[in-house]
């Protein structure tokens, strides 16, 4: 109970503190550990806001001159206003400590949006600048390269220059959103290796795979219960008028695995298989050790660099995080949207790319996030921006007429790891019962 007398000597109670910086109440359960904070001091917390301290971690954390001289600018804010400074040690006290900001979807601390505007997202940014220190140290004890340190944090200046913040208002800053996706970053849960990113995770697709004990070939079974179109791609809200017309059953046996195949270009087969247990063995299930794979924003998806990424994953994760055990790569994305191979050309870096993977069935994202990450923040109707890249030139016509994209999941299992020989693209319908 000692930091919360501390606080409340200071004046400050969660109830005050919003209050003071015009919170919605409703949102009081995101600073429910409030009263748990320890060691954190006010005085001390504003050194963290000096001009010296916001320049050398900007420049640690590469920002632009223009984004540093706007936090040292306004950082004296911050230190100005007890309510506000108690909310930035706060938020820092959160970035270094609480473990579930990793683990999260959710936005950890309310927005300052209505107490400072567009101003509301700096906060943010120094917050994490304030956290970098302690990131750097972490980094040092493991030894990680410095290119690998240095691409990593970069991605606080990506999210500066690419999320919807920067999009609605036209000021540098990150929502509370980046900021918890950010702090994986910072403890060096997730590192940029070349163009990919990776973090540590655990598989969920609701699948199983197995692998041929002489011919090597990978197959893989949906679970029960998965809702598939006529097409045999996941079926949800966002897929319109399209009826799911059948469920996937699992009906093992002493002597076979049984079940709908999915082929590995993202659809399920309507026609179950038996495979016998004599032949195959398991190789992949839900809640097992794999590498999360995130494409950050920004620049080309070159098909070569791409595979350099999975390659360096294979060394770097062994070498400086020997604890991390992962059977292979998996993730979820627009990206690896199934239609992408009927829409683009079979030279495209989407295609390729998904052409090294194994495809499988899911909804991940819809329209919504398609008019966001090909057109552009903002757009909500093909029709109202020109179409200038190949991407947009095959997307437009079918938002035109009312079709529906709703991404799509992957797997890589690492033994399979031969860029430009297409592992699973080997699949034969006729090899497996």
């Amino acid at each position: 109970m000692t930091e919360t007398r501390s606080l409340c000597v200071a004046g400050f109670s969660l109830a005050s503190i919003f209050k003071d910086l015009h919170l919605d109440s409703s949102k009081a359960a995101l600073c429910e550990d409030w009263p748990r904070l320890t060691g954190v001091s006010l005085e001390s917390a504003k050194r963290f806001l000096e001009p010296g301290f916001v320049t050398s971690m900007a420049r640690a954390a590469a920002l632009s001159t223009e984004q540093t001289e706007e936090l040292v600018s306004f950082a004296p804010r911050i230190a100005s206003e007890p309510a506000l400074l108690a909310f930035f040690a706060y938020c820092l006290h959160r970035v270094r400590h609480d473990v579930s900001l990793t683990r999260s979807w959710e936005e950890q601390w309310p927005p300052l949006d209505e107490h400072l505007g567009q101003d509301a997202g700096l906060v943010n940014v120094l917050v994490m600048l304030a956290a970098l220190p302690e990131a750097l140290e972490g980094f040092d004890r493991i030894g990680l390269p410095a290119r690998v340190v240095a691409d990593t944090l970069a991605d606080l200046r990506r999210w500066m220059e690419s999320d919807v913040y920067f999009q609605n208002h036209g000021r540098w800053g990150i929502t509370p959103w980046i900021a918890r996706w950010l702090t994986k970053h910072w403890r060096g849960i997730m590192v940029q290796l070349g163009r990919l990113q990776f973090s540590p995770s655990r598989f969920s697709g609701p699948l199983e795979v197995f692998r041929h004990r002489t011919s090597g070939q990978v197959v893989a079974l949906a679970n029960s219960g998965q809702r598939l179109g006529i097409d045999g791609q996941a079926w949800g809200p966002c897929c319109g008028s399209l009826e799911p017309s059948w469920v996937s059953e699992r009906s093992d046996t002493e002597t076979h695995f049984g079940g709908h195949c999915l082929d590995p270009t993202g659809h399920a087969e309507r026609l179950p298989v038996a495979l016998p247990k004599s032949q195959w063995f398991r190789v992949l299930a839900t809640g097992d050790p794999m590498l999360s794979i995130h494409v950050p924003t920004g620049g080309s998806l070159a098909f070569e660099d791409c595979g350099d990424s999975f390659r360096q994953a294979l060394e770097f994760f062994p070498r400086y995080y020997p604890e991390v055990v992962f059977k292979g790569f998996a993730t979820a994305s627009w990206l690896m949207d199934p239609r992408w191979g009927e829409l683009l050309a079979p030279q495209s870096n989407i295609v390729r790319l998904q052409s090294e993977l194994f495809l499988y069935p899911g909804i991940q994202g819809d329209n919504d996030q398609i008019y966001q990450r090909v057109f552009g923040w903002g757009v909500t109707d093909a029709r109202a921006v020109e179409w200038k890249t190949s991407l947009q030139k095959a997307v437009g016509p079918v938002l035109e007429s009312g079709g529906h994209f709703h991404g799509g999941y992957c797997f890589l299992l690492k033994e399979d790891l031969d860029w430009g020989r297409q592992p699973y693209r080997t699949y034969k319908k006729w090899e497996i019962s």
